[in-house]
């Protein structure tokens, strides 16, 4: 995948955009959150990150895979002057965070927005496997810890919500 976007002009900016900025769709779904005043999905949201990263720091404090560009730095080579990356590939924490925010708003009844969450989530796996930034098992790895962080926020936010009310 990394070929595709490094020889194909639309690939690289496709892949560029979302492996860098892509994740500023997530975030920008809380201010809708807010101006609907859906409080509880915005806390599950903040829960399932939570979660998925504590999750993170324990398996980097265990095991830490170089990213491909510094494990095969003589075919992948991408441009990351501007990016500040740690040396740990697995998971990928954008894609975590992308679909645990999905996750979360899904499971919150905001079915539209959590579909379109998802989509953008996909597209923000893909190219960060397109970049170069991660391997297709860092993202499948991502993508598991934020779909099932975000389940069990859901159920923990869901169980305190009864004593809020």
């Amino acid at each position: 995948m990394y070929e595709l976007g490094k020889n194909n002009h639309f690939w690289g900016s496709f892949f560029y955009f979302f492996a860098l900025y892509g994740i500023l769709f997530f975030f920008a779904s809380f201010i809708y959150l807010i101006w609907k005043t859906r409080i509880n999905a915005l806390i599950c949201s903040f829960f399932a990150m939570g979660i998925a990263g504590l999750t993170d720091l324990a398996i980097t404090l265990v095991w830490k895979r170089p990213r491909p560009f510094i494990a095969h730095a003589d075919v992948v080579n991408p441009d990351v002057s501007n990016l500040r990356v740690d040396f740990a590939s697995f998971p990928s924490s954008h894609t975590y965070i992308a679909f645990a925010i999905a996750t979360s708003i899904y499971l919150y009844g905001h079915k539209k927005l959590g579909a379109i969450l998802f989509i953008l989530a996909i597209f923000v796996a893909i190219s960060r496997v397109g970049m170069g930034l991660h391997y297709l098992s860092d993202i499948i790895g991502g993508a598991l810890l934020g779909v099932a962080s975000g389940i069990i926020a859901h159920q923990i936010v869901h169980k305190a919500e009864k004593n809020w009310q």
